[in-house]
């Protein structure tokens, strides 16, 4: 991790009015982008190969390590990250951009930074191009967060990126209270729960380093869930606690809108605690539906942009995503078109979109049945419906697997899928590497960083196998 962090100062996104190369010692590392990003990948191979050590000790011998050792763990691994630039995303700066855009009193759903505020505006300067003119994706909620995080800071861009960053680390914290609740709820041990959960590198790069909304979306929705089936444990309904529940549930869905598949567990639950039936789930499904729509209807109101955060839910698709299994299939057949000479990706990605949704929807209604028959858990399910929508979906990000994770780090699991599970972690936390301004684009210099980090990292597995490092279980 200090490897990591010492290397922002190059494969960062610096702000731009920045100057890391004054940084004494780490300064050193702007002028050669190359061993930067060497450094970074070293770093990430590094803890990517801990993590899974740790799977060796922890998925056998779950209680091999307490939770206390794991909270401490993560707190060691992601301190360095708490004073670095934003890495591996550059999304931070357009929440900034949105929040003043709605600062001065213009519709963030209706256009991007670049169409309402000045071109010479600090917190315009740092948007990635992709996104100048895009409107904000996020949710009412997070919209008042980023207006709220403007009119504290200013033009100041590094105090804009620290004041999101604590939000992104109160989300953290909010599921590092909700994973061991729900965790013991379903008879898991909690230093597993936390291990895949919230040690995962997709958490400390992607939220800690990346500073994305998803931490506080994920962190509404887990209290949330764990709030409502407290009520619903209770012997008497408790109802304060249910509607507070579905009431964080509803939160998050006005930061991101994911989060309404949460709304399935209290659904399921209330549905068997009222009996089940047709009768029981039409009622579960009003209760749960005025709830959350009451909260989102309030949040829309509170923004003052009413229900505009609807259509800006299509931005995230503007660019077409390489991870998406759907547009990977348009990819595919557009180069085959291609080999014809006939230009047909568009229209590929966009059929492709297409039967993604349909698949979702039949995949959605198929877990939904068997969670209502008991023969999935609630969590369980909302795994799965989380894991199709980003199998199926047309947008997908790799800090997106953290959706289906975070559930089923909660919940009994074969050791196979546990294996899985880590192996998809480690896999797309490494696979989106660092890229600052200055070695984007470089392809040599890239591939030379790969080169010396893979030689490094080879080096390091064959001397500790010779000194015969072994787990505490072994």
């Amino acid at each position: 991790m200090l490897l990591l962090a010492a290397s922002s100062v190059s494969v960062g996104v610096v702000p731009v009015d920045a100057d890391p190369s004054a940084i004494p010692v780490l300064g050193g590392f702007t002028e050669l982008p190359v061993l930067g990003l060497a450094a970074a990948l070293i770093g990430m191979g590094l803890v990517a190969t801990a993590w899974l050590l740790l799977a060796t000790v922890l998925i056998p011998h779950p209680g091999a390590v307490s939770p206390r050792r794991i909270v401490a763990t993560l707190a060691l691994w992601a301190a360095p990250l708490l004073v670095v630039p934003p890495m591996f995303s550059d999304d931070v700066y357009s929440y900034l951009a949105q929040g003043a855009i709605a600062d001065h009193g213009f519709d963030p759903y209706a256009g991007g930074p670049a169409d309402f505020l000045d071109t010479d505006d600090p917190l315009v300067r740092n948007v990635s191009g992709y996104w100048e003119h895009s409107a904000a994706p996020y949710g009412p909620a997070f919209l008042l967060i980023a207006q709220f995080i403007v009119r504290v800071i200013g033009t100041d861009v590094l105090a804009g990126v620290a004041l999101h960053r604590v939000v992104s680390l109160a989300g953290l914290a909010m599921v590092l209270w909700a994973l061991p609740a729900l965790a013991r709820r379903a008879g898991v041990r909690v230093s597993r729960a936390l291990w895949l959960g919230v040690l995962n590198p997709l958490v400390l790069f992607h939220l800690v380093a990346g500073i994305h909304n998803d931490a506080l979306m994920l962190g509404l929705m887990l209290v949330g869930i764990e709030l409502a089936l407290r009520g619903l444990d209770r012997e008497r309904l408790g109802y304060l606690p249910l509607v507070v529940g579905v009431g964080l549930i509803g939160t998050a869905a006005a930061v991101k809108l994911p989060a309404a598949a949460a709304l399935a567990v209290v659904l399921v639950a209330l549905t068997h605690r009222w009996g089940g039936g047709p009768i029981p789930f039409g009622q579960s499904v009003t209760v749960t539906i005025v709830l959350f729509g009451a909260v989102l209807g309030a949040f829309s109101l509170a923004s003052g942009f009413g229900l505009g955060w609807v259509a800006g839910l299509s931005t995230p698709g503007e660019v077409n995503s390489w991870l998406a299994p759907t547009n990977q299939a348009g990819f595919l057949a557009g180069g085959i078109g291609m080999l014809f000479g006939v230009p047909i990706t568009e229209i590929a990605i966009d059929v492709g979109k297409v039967v993604g949704v349909l698949v979702a929807a039949v995949l959605g209604v198929v877990v939904l049945r068997r969670m209502l028959a008991g023969s999935v858990e609630p969590v369980t399910g909302l795994g799965m419906l989380f894991a199709v929508a980003i199998v199926c979906g047309p947008v997908v990000q790799p800090w997106y697997l953290l959706w289906c994770v975070l559930p089923l780090s909660a919940v009994v699991l074969r050791t196979r899928w546990l294996w899985v599970l880590s192996w998809l972690s480690v896999v797309l936390a490494v696979i989106v590497p660092p890229l600052g301004s200055g070695i984007h684009g470089d392809v040599v210099g890239i591939a030379l960083a790969y080169a010396i980090a893979f030689a490094v990292l080879g080096a390091v597995i064959v001397v500790a196998r010779s000194l015969r490092i072994a787990s505490p279980a072994v």
